[in-house]
């Protein structure tokens, strides 16, 4: 159980309760998140011992010496799954860096916990505390996956995580970006995003493909993209796109601010300083093209106006360019290879959001005997 000294204030307070004001409030010993407990001394007392006894079980000292001498920990666990199994999944480097942010919270979180007392109360609390709708489902697939593996490694006899509340991803509020948007937006926003904003309307590209396209990819009159999230599709996303006049003018607008820099997508940033992370100093990475474009955005007084989770971001582009290739008369198969979609069921997901309803009525009114 962890231990704190006893301030004046808290004294005859169980552990993990604090005293703020007239209130009492329990210190979640896991999550570190903090819950009102009323203002009876008494009851709020009550109540942590009953919550302490149950939470803090695999988190004493003792538990804690058992764990780093014997017993198989979560974290031992952990460390099998990123080592053993983790590089066999192949997964891209971004998402590679997500798995290992989310695997570190969990070493962080459960490193001591011994698995044969990781029972499905104990993680169905651990997800209730400690994470919301769609970062919970999120983790308990990880959590299901790392007992999996424990499970063929005869290091758990049962995955408890598959046994926790699954739960249904919340709706997505982004708002479609219409063509009124993005022409404030673009008036908004200085060269360099101009370009990338005109380069994600024509190609119908990623973001990440659009930040990792150079100049030395055009050639033969054609510009030659693989899509890296459908790279394992083959063809599909392999693309070689014929340099159309909008198309040259877009890169010919690219190269007219004479940075000697490889990527067709680039800027002049306010400071220049070295980087591990950057192949040249003007290059811009895919996380900062998605908040510049927020911050630009944001000066448009109506999208400012909305709650920020349906503000359209970066990645609406694409799917406004390919409403409006259907709209000018492009054949959906067009669309479909351009955005590197294997089906037309993914394009339609995108494209349909931005279809106009007509409002009419219905008053015939059947009548029977």
């Amino acid at each position: 159980m962890n231990t704190r000294k006893q301030g004046r204030r808290n004294q005859g307070l169980e552990p993990n309760l604090y005293k703020n004001g007239d209130y009492y409030r329990y210190r979640h010993p896991i999550t570190g998140k903090f819950h009102g407990m009323g203002t009876d001394k008494t009851k709020a007392n009550v109540a942590a011992r009953k919550l302490n006894a149950i939470l803090t079980a695999n988190t004493d000292l003792a538990k804690r010496i058992l764990a780093n001498s014997s017993a198989d920990t979560f974290g031992k666990l952990i460390d099998r799954y990123k080592n053993d199994y983790l590089p066999t999944k192949n997964l891209k480097q971004k998402t590679l860096q997500i798995v290992n942010y989310q695997l570190n919270r969990l070493d962080q979180d459960l490193s001591t916990s011994p698995l044969d007392g990781m029972t499905v109360h104990f993680i169905s609390n651990y997800l209730d505390e400690g994470f919301k709708n769609n970062a919970y489902i999120k983790m308990r697939i990880l959590m299901i996956d790392v007992f999996r593996y424990g499970r063929t490694k005869g290091l758990v006899n049962e995955n408890p995580a598959e046994h926790t509340l699954k739960k249904t991803p919340d709706a997505k509020k982004r708002r479609a970006m219409t063509q009124r948007d993005f022409d404030l937006i673009y008036r908004q926003s200085p060269e360099w995003l101009q370009i990338a904003m005109d380069l994600a309307l024509v190609t119908l590209q990623r973001r990440g493909d659009l930040c990792k396209m150079r100049y030395e990819d055009i050639r033969e009159d054609c510009l030659y993209i693989i899509q890296q999230k459908t790279e394992k599709h083959g063809l599909r996303a392999r693309l070689r796109i014929k340099m159309t006049d909008t198309l040259a003018d877009i890169i010919h607008r690219s190269r007219a601010d004479g940075i000697a820099c490889p990527f067709v997508i680039h800027r002049r940033p306010y400071r220049i300083k070295r980087s591990n992370i950057l192949e040249h100093w003007a290059q811009v990475r895919d996380e900062l093209l998605s908040k510049e474009f927020a911050k630009y955005r944001d000066k448009v007084s109506t999208i400012a106006a909305l709650p920020a989770e349906e503000r359209p971001t970066f990645h609406e582009i694409r799917a406004l360019g390919g409403h409006l290739y259907l709209q000018a008369g492009f054949d959906p198969e067009y669309v479909q290879t351009l955005m590197g979609h294997s089906t037309g069921k993914m394009t339609a997901h995108y494209t349909d959001r931005h279809e106009d309803w007509t409002e009419c009525r219905a008053d015939f009114s059947l009548k029977r005997n």
